[in-house]
């Protein structure tokens, strides 16, 4: 705030006893640009300045209260004058009138004078800069496709032999845009100005025809300022830059695609004959130029095989100007009978070419010691029942010899009825329901703290084997609790 305090203090050598001043550093702002309010209160006896939390509805921050005493003669008398000072800071959207304040100053109730405060959108792009002063930006191409990354430079250029106390700098909104800032930026000289260059790297988030917003800059430049008494302050004289926007069209490839860039694709797998039970894992990369944050990935289901993936990895680096992104996923299988692990694609389109291209993953054909073949046998399903009449021999039994059955059926028959009856005029009665723990979670959280390290132990190897087993549906595993715990707190 000492950029504020001192492009206030300007305002003291114009006061007189008993009077109440506004001000604001400019009267025509930016859309999202901060506008300064100054209060200046002068008096021998002044009442304290209420808060001010809002103007017009907007919400008032960075505040802060300044104060100061002079010796004045008036009329050849001597007499303590009293200054208080209120800066505050808030941002108007549209044209508004920052109303009159009012505080008792010597006894009587004084006011400020309203201010009109004008308001512009900036998407009109309106570029603001003076000779001394200036900000620009630059795109290297207005039209490029959905996916594809850009870079954006700003360039702030400032005279080189001027004192320049601060630059307070706000970068583009850049609202449509997923942005990144390339390194810190550089500095240069070029004739009579001091350039400073900031690289942001930029894609798109939708398609169609999008603005860059302006970048803005308050500049302070350092002035003398005489004052009461005869002595000299140093203060600020700001000055406002701004960029013009920038207008582009980001165009979506109409070719059927998954992704948009250059890249490769890698995969290997760790073993093609593996015992019943044992993990198979296959490792895929994807590597290239261009953004995969938003990629799917690639997934597996092949029937009759369990299927445990980690999250994919994504990471993204800046090589020169490019983004490079990396995508690395694991996969692992287990199955007790041969498996084919079938080969996935993945559509590019490339927007240096205009073609897409199709990388494929291989196929591998996994041979499991002691399989087991599984026969499947074929299930009918259908709407209506099918009666099927079996001819059966005709029995030759006497009536007696059937007594004990036909007891039996209506004795059934019988408790039939008793039940149906208890059930409609019993009063009901409501059962607690008890709800089971599942393990199957706390198994799952293992498996993702345990795999990773199969290859440091045969214990870890075992033991992941059974959690494998046991995810599969084979009941007749039993996993040691206690084994498992301990062996997650040692690795989580």
């Amino acid at each position: 705030m000492n950029k504020i305090l001192g492009s206030l203090l300007c305002f003291i050598g114009f006061l007189s006893a008993g009077n109440i001043t506004a001000t604001v550093d400019s009267t025509e702002v930016i859309e999202g640009d901060a506008t300064l309010l100054t209060l200046s209160i002068t008096g021998q006896d002044i009442d304290k300045i209420p808060e001010i939390k809002e103007i017009n509805g907007k919400q008032v921050f960075n505040t802060q209260r300044r104060s100061s005493s002079n010796f004045v003669f008036v009329n050849g008398k001597s007499s303590m004058e009293k200054t208080q000072i209120l800066m505050m800071e808030f941002r108007a959207d549209a044209n508004m009138s920052i109303p009159s304040f009012s505080v008792k100053v010597d006894g009587q109730v004084e006011k400020s004078e309203p201010i009109k405060l004008t308001v512009m959108k900036s998407s009109k792009g309106l570029k603001r800069a003076t000779e001394d002063f200036g900000l620009d930006m630059k795109i290297e191409k207005s039209k490029f496709y959905l996916g594809e990354s850009i870079v954006l430079n700003l360039y702030f250029k400032q005279r080189t032999n001027l004192d320049v106390m601060q630059v307070d700098y706000t970068p583009p909104a850049f609202k449509s845009f997923f942005s990144k800032q390339i390194g810190e930026g550089k500095t240069y000289r070029k004739g009579e100005f001091t350039i400073q260059e900031l690289n942001y790297l930029l894609i798109a988030k939708k398609s169609g025809k999008l603005s860059l917003e302006p970048a803005r800059a308050k500049v302070a430049e350092r002035a003398r300022e005489r004052q009461r008494g005869g002595w000299f302050v140093d203060v600020p004289k700001w000055t406002k830059i701004s960029t013009p926007a920038l207008a582009v069209e980001v165009i979506e490839p109409t070719q059927a695609h998954d992704i948009v860039g250059q890249y490769r694709l890698t995969d290997k797998i760790d073993h093609l004959k593996v015992k019943a039970n044992k993990p198979v894992t296959l490792r895929i990369e994807l590597l290239g130029k261009g953004n995969l944050d938003d990629f799917d990935g690639i997934n597996f289901d092949i029937p009759s095989v369990t299927m445990y993936s980690d999250d994919a990895k994504v990471e993204s680096t800046l090589l020169g100007k490019k983004l490079q992104s990396r995508y690395q996923k694991s996969f692992v299988f287990i199955s007790d009978h041969d498996f084919t692990v079938p080969s996935k694609e993945i559509r590019v389109y490339d927007y240096e070419t205009g073609k897409v291209n199709v990388l494929k993953t291989k196929a591998y054909e996994i041979k499991v010691e002691g399989s087991t073949k599984v026969v499947n046998r074929p299930v009918v399903h259908t709407q209506t029942p099918v009666n099927i009449a079996v001819e059966t021999p005709q029995s030759n039994t006497s009536w007696y010899e059937k007594l004990p059955s036909l007891l039996a059926l209506l004795l059934a028959f019988a408790l039939g009825v008793a039940a149906t009856l208890a059930l409609k005029y019993l009063p009901q009665v409501v059962l607690p329901k008890f709800r089971r723990k599942e393990k199957g979670t706390k198994y799952h959280e293992a498996l993702k703290v345990l795999y990773p390290k199969m290859g440091e132990s045969k214990e870890i190897e075992a033991m992941v084997r059974k959690l494998y087993a046991h995810k599969n549906g084979d009941k007749s595993i039993v996993i040691d609790k206690d084994e498992l715990k301990v062996l997650v707190e040692k690795y989580q």
